[in-house]
């Protein structure tokens, strides 16, 4: 009867299925999972370092890259925190504008989503294709 020696192994930053967001060290006794512990942070990008030196209005600029699918959300929540600071209170019709345009990022967020865990379950690059015509 053999023995085996548990194993670890990394699975990302670059793995597929992370898709560049976190790493996961995986120990293995033969076939069996033993632990895996995550490890997060690949996406920080020291935004906050960055934003001491900028005026509140060149900020935009960074929190557009925060989410490459969403990105307008992230600017929302920048500005609603701003205008507590300045105290300044948007205009009705700008708060429906921006409750539309956050719903329809949320819908389009989801569909990339569901895209990409499709072709991560096996498919080819179709219904990823399409989630993405759709948003």
């Amino acid at each position: 009867m053999s023995t085996t020696e548990p194993i670890t192994v990394n699975l990302g930053p670059q793995h597929p299925s992370t898709h560049g967001v976190f790493r996961m060290r995986v120990t293995f006794d033969g076939e069996e999972i033993i632990d895996v512990e995550p490890v997060f942070g690949y996406l920080h990008r020291g935004s906050e370092k960055l934003a001491e030196e900028r005026t509140y209005t060149q900020v935009l600029t960074l929190t557009d890259r925060m989410d490459y699918v969403s990105s307008m959300l992230n600017n929302q929540a920048y500005m609603l925190a701003v205008e507590k600071l300045c105290n300044v209170e948007p205009s009705p019709r700008g708060v429906w504008l921006r409750m539309i345009a956050a719903e329809l990022q949320r819908v389009a967020s989801h569909l990339v989503a569901t895209g990409f865990l499709i072709q991560d379950l096996g498919a080819l690059g179709t219904p990823l294709i399409y989630a993405m015509r759709q948003r």
